[in-house]
């Protein structure tokens, strides 16, 4: 269920997460902080996984510094957008394919074929169940090379409060907020989007 819910709503929003990581300066501190990293800690050069990759901000940049790149996201709407930045980025050469696909299925690659796996801006915190983000984690781990570098972001449970404070002040101190560990957040357009809040120990 959790599948058709994320698709819906990227589906939706596909324009706005483009343009998400450089939209004001708490989001563009996001990106430049998580690429401060990637350029630290990835090696030189080598074959790299964009697992939730969206519309593809962070498979640019990278082939952009001359790695090899392998975007995979659910939302075909999201994909689109992709083609369309990296033909604009003129980096097509670079990045080897787009895959409409799900983290938790990458039976498409090999065991050890990444030097590097990357799957950010919270792709985790959609994955409601636990058995099934354990699956993920297992498939990430399987298909990067033995000690690659892997990088995952998720959304922890104070950035609820940044939503609050932005659009829904007059909620500010109730307990549902505070017992929330799965919020269902309505948007404008009614569309739900379910998401997992992660403890500092998760």
């Amino acid at each position: 269920m959790s599948k058709k819910l994320v698709k819906r709503y990227y589906s939706k929003e596909s324009i706005k997460e483009w343009k998400r990581l450089i939209q004001d300066p708490y989001q563009k501190l996001e990106f430049d902080t998580t690429f401060y990293f990637l350029k630290k800690y990835l090696p030189r050069k080598g074959l790299i996984l964009d697992a939730g990759g969206g519309p593809g901000r962070y498979t640019i940049e990278l082939a952009k510094l001359g790695y090899e790149v392998i975007l995979l996201d659910l939302t075909p709407e999201l994909l689109e957008i992709a083609k369309g930045q990296i033909k604009r980025a003129k980096v097509q050469n670079k990045v080897k394919q787009i895959i409409e696909g799900s983290m938790d299925n990458l039976s498409m690659f090999r065991n050890n074929t990444f030097d590097g796996v990357i799957c950010l801006g919270g792709a985790l915190s959609h994955i409601i169940e636990k058995r099934q983000r354990e699956k993920t984690m297992d498939e990430l781990i399987r298909v990067a090379k033995r000690n690659t570098p892997i990088f995952i972001s998720v959304i922890g449970r104070l950035a609820v409060l940044t939503t609050e404070l932005l659009r829904f002040p007059e909620e500010i101190g109730t307990k549902v907020l505070r017992k929330l560990e799965i919020l269902e957040i309505i948007l404008e357009d009614m569309v739900l989007l379910l998401v997992i809040f992660f403890y500092p120990k998760n």
